[in-house]
C-alpha cells in the first residue's frame, strides 16, 4: 500500500502545481511547456523532500522581459526569513543614499575647559561601527581641546524610541546572548558584545573578558569540573548570574564546563548601561586621569549641547550593506531599518519602527508597488511575523536593478559559489558566479531572491520560499529552480 499512497500523493502534488500553469491564457504555448517542465521537476522535488506543494511560492522572470513570468503562489504571503533584508536594502539606498553614514557625536553645553561645569554629552545616532576604540578617539579629542575634569557624561539613546527596547522585548528564541538576537540601540558601543575565554585543566578553571573591563571581574569559583565534550558546551543563560559589590560587579559562572576544555565566544554578557558606564568611566580615567566621573543614562532627549566637541561616522550604507547581505548581519540591518524612521522629522511619542515602516510602504506605494501582503516587524527577516509575497518582492528587486544604485545592491549581495552564506552553495560549473542572491533560514523557512544569470547573459529576477516546519529540506528545491534558471536561453 505505501507504493500506491506516494503515487497518488505524488500525482496530487503535480496537479496543485500545473494548475497555475495551465490556468493562464495570456501566456503563449513555449512558456506554457517550459512552466510545466519546470513544475514537473519541483514537484518531484518535493515529493522527494516530502514537502507539501503549497509549501513552495516563487517568481522568476528576465528583467528585460516581465510577461516571461514562471511562478507558483506567486501572491502568497510568506514568512521570508532573511531575505526580508533586501527590502531594508533597497528602501535605504532610496532614502538615506550609498554615501550615508551613521555618526556618534561628543557633544558640550559650554566652550571647553579644563574644569567644565556642565556635563559632557555622548549621542548615538546609529552609529554602525563605535567600538572601544573610537570611544577612546572621541574622548580623547576633548582631552586634547583642554578638558581635564568634568562633574558628568551623559549617555544619549534617545535617537530611536524606545532608547530601551530590551526592557520590553521578549528573547526570539533560546539563545538571547547571541549576537544575532541583539537589539537595536542609537549608541551601539562594541555592539554591546564582550568577549569571554575559559580555560580548564583537571583541576581549575580560569577565565577572562575581552576586552578587559574595569569594575567588572568574571568569577570561575562556583564551575564544577567533569569530563565531557569540550565543543558542544555553551553558557546557557541560567549559568551566568551578576553580583553587584560596592565598587564593581561580578559576572559569576555557575553550572558544568569540560575538563582539560578551552572555549571562546562573543557574547551578550553584560546589560548595555551597565556595560557603557564602564568603558567610559574607565576610558574618561585613563585619558584624563579624573578619578571619579559620573555616567548618565539619558533615556529621554536631554537638551541640545550646542557645542560639537568630537564626531566619529561609520562606514558608508553601500560598505555596510555588505555586512548586511554577504554576512546576513541581523543587528545591523535592525540598526539600518530604524534608521529610516529616526532620519524622519521628530514626531514625539511616535515609536521609531513604526516610522521605519511608514517610510517603506510610502516608498512601495511611490513606486506602485501593491504592498498588501507585506508584514513588517524588524526589517531583518529575524522574525515569526514578517511577511511578504515572492510578487513583490521580485516586483521590488526588478525596480532595484533599474536604479542608479544597482552597483551597490548587487555587490552587497552574495554571489554563488564565492562568498558570503553561498560561499559553499550552488558551486557547481553550470551556477558558481552566476548568481548573486540573499539566503533566509529559520527553523520553518528557507528561502532565496536575487539575481541570476542564463546561459543568454540575461540577469533574472527570482524570489523563492519555502514555509513548511521541516522547511531544511526543501533547499534542494531552491537551487534546483536557480540552476534551471541558469540553464535558460533565447532559444531554449
Amino acid at each position: 500500500m505505501q507504493p500506491l499512497r506516494q503515487l497518488q500523493s505524488g500525482i496530487v502534488l503535480l496537479a496543485a502545481l500545473l494548475l497555475c500553469a495551465c490556468s493562464s491564457t495570456s501566456v503563449s504555448k513555449a512558456q506554457q511547456t517550459k512552466q510545466q517542465e519546470l513544475l514537473t521537476q519541483l514537484s518531484e522535488q518535493l515529493q522527494q523532500a516530502q514537502l507539501p506543494s503549497d509549501a513552495l511560492a516563487f517568481v522568476a522572470y528576465p528583467v528585460d522581459a516581465p510577461t516571461e513570468q514562471h511562478n507558483y503562489q506567486a501572491q502568497k504571503a510568506m514568512q521570508p526569513a532573511s531575505t526580508m533584508k533586501l527590502v531594508t536594502s533597497i528602501v535605504a539606498l532610496e532614502q538615506l543614499g550609498p554615501a550615508y553614514r551613521g555618526k556618534t557625536q561628543l557633544r558640550s553645553y559650554e566652550a571647553p575647559a579644563r574644569k567644565m561645569q556642565q556635563p559632557l554629552v555622548l549621542k548615538g545616532y546609529g552609529d554602525m561601527d563605535f567600538t572601544v576604540q573610537e570611544l577612546w578617539s572621541l574622548l580623547q579629542q576633548a582631552y586634547d581641546q583642554g578638558i581635564r575634569h568634568v562633574p558628568a557624561i551623559q549617555i544619549d539613546r534617545s535617537w530611536f524610541n524606545p532608547a530601551r527596547p530590551e526592557l520590553t522585548a521578549l528573547p526570539f528564541d533560546e539563545t538571547p546572548r547571541e549576537y544575532y538576537n541583539l537589539l537595536p540601540d542609537a549608541l551601539f558601543l562594541q555592539r554591546n558584545m564582550l568577549g569571554i575565554k575559559l580555560q580548564s585543566t583537571a583541576g581549575t578553571v580560569t577565565g577572562q573578558l575581552y576586552p578587559s573591563v574595569q569594575g567588572l571581574d568574571l568569577v570561575t569559583t562556583e564551575v564544577r569540573l567533569v569530563d565531557g565534550g569540550c565543543a558542544d558546551w555553551y553558557p546557557n543563560p541560567q549559568q551566568l548570574a551578576f553580583q553587584r559589590q560596592p565598587h564593581s560587579m561580578q559576572l559569576v559562572l555557575k553550572g558544568d564546563f569540560p575538563k582539560n576544555c578551552q572555549k571562546r565566544d562573543y557574547l551578550q554578557l553584560i546589560n548595555r548601561v551597565d556595560f557603557s558606564r564602564l568603558l567610559v568611566q574607565q576610558l574618561w580615567q585613563q585619558i584624563s586621569g579624573q578619578q571619579q566621573v559620573q555616567v548618565q543614562e539619558q533615556e529621554q532627549a536631554a537638551p541640545q549641547a550646542s557645542v560639537l566637541l568630537a564626531e566619529h561616522q561609520s562606514r558608508t550604507l553601500a560598505e555596510v550593506l555588505r555586512d548586511v547581505n554577504k554576512s546576513s548581519d541581523n543587528a545591523v540591518t535592525r540598526q539600518l531599518y530604524l534608521t529610516l524612521g529616526a532620519t524622519q522629522a521628530d514626531t514625539g511619542t511616535e515609536l521609531t519602527a513604526h516610522r521605519s515602516e511608514q517610510q517603506v510602504r510610502s516608498f512601495l506605494s511611490s513606486i506602485q508597488l501593491d504592498h498588501r501582503s507585506l508584514i513588517l516587524e524588524n526589517g531583518s527577516g529575524l522574525s515569526r511575523t514578517e511577511r511578504i509575497s515572492p510578487e513583490l518582492m521580485a516586483d521590488l528587486l526588478q525596480h532595484a536593478y533599474q536604479t542608479v544604485y544597482q552597483p551597490e545592491l548587487i555587490s552587497s549581495m552574495p554571489l554563488a559559489g564565492v562568498d558570503g552564506t553561498l560561499k559553499r552553495r550552488l558551486t557547481q560549473g553550470q551556477t558558481k558566479g552566476k548568481a548573486r542572491l540573499k539566503t533566509g533560514t529559520l527553523r520553518n523557512v528557507t528561502a532565496l531572491a536575487g539575481f541570476v544569470t542564463d546561459q543568454s547573459g540575461r540577469t533574472w529576477v527570482v524570489a523563492s520560499f519555502i514555509n513548511d516546519p521541516k522547511a531544511g529540506r526543501g533547499r534542494v528545491v531552491l537551487d534546483s529552480l536557480i540552476e534551471w534558471i541558469t540553464t535558460q536561453s533565447v532559444t531554449h
